[in-house]
């Protein structure tokens, strides 16, 4: 029995039926797929690890925060090293932020409804 290299009929004879192609002696030949190299990486950077604060790096935050807590939150959201550092300043200088404006719309109601009461009692 031979395969066409042509058509890959399994026929009996000197030419295929089906293509007409001649036979040739043999196996039929096997399709290999193309060998693909894996991928080389280069030039990957990776970040190097940051340090965490350590205790007396906290302790100095918050003696900072302490004494100066506006100024000591814009300094540490600047210069701390740490990311979890950096967050915890930006969050409490958001925190500051959303509580003076609620006070100034307190304080400003406070001041309209004074001068209202104030306007009806004369």
């Amino acid at each position: 029995m031979a395969v066409c290299y042509n058509c890959k009929t399994e026929f009996n004879g000197k030419f295929c039926p089906t293509c007409g192609a001649a036979a040739q002696a043999g196996p039929a030949p096997v399709q290999v797929a193309p060998r693909v190299a894996p991928p080389v990486y280069t030039n990957v950077s990776v970040a190097p690890p940051v340090a965490s604060t350590s205790v007396m790096g906290w302790i100095g935050w918050m003696f900072l925060i302490g004494c100066l807590p506006l100024l000591g939150l814009i300094i540490m959201a600047l210069a701390a090293t740490d990311p979890s550092a950096k967050n915890f300043a930006k969050a409490n200088l958001l925190i500051i932020l959303i509580l003076t404006i609620i006070s100034l719309l307190i304080v400003g109601a406070m001041f309209l409804l004074g001068f209202g009461l104030a306007a009806t009692s004369n």
